[in-house]
């Protein structure tokens, strides 16, 4: 049997970084509520508008954007720039970037 082979067997599984990716562990914590390019829901009381997934509130298509982590549509109000989530996701971002801080 070959070094190679020998050492094969006793090959322990990578440890985890305790600082991580941030990415990788906030899209593992954030369930996906929509996927991505999935459209917005239209609003059952007119024809063009759509709703907010946050608020629920009726918006023009161009007025919402989604969000990269969970795919929830958001209006203006209910938007973060600083991390261009929805303010649910950027919630999570920040309790994270808390906790690596400490």
């Amino acid at each position: 049997m070959t070094v190679l082979k020998k050492n094969w067997f006793r090959k322990e599984a990578p440890k985890s970084n305790p600082t991580g990716d941030l990415f990788r562990d906030l899209k593992g914590e954030i369930t996906v509520i929509r996927k991505q390019g999935e459209p917005p829901a239209k609003d059952a009381g007119s024809f063009s508008r759509y709703v907010c997934d946050l608020c629920s509130t009726p918006h023009a298509v161009s007025e919402l954007r989604q969000c990269v982590l969970c795919g929830r549509w958001g209006c203006e109000n209910c938007w973060k720039e600083e991390f261009y989530t929805c303010k649910s996701c950027a919630g999570i971002i920040k309790i994270h970037s808390l906790h690596r801080k400490e």
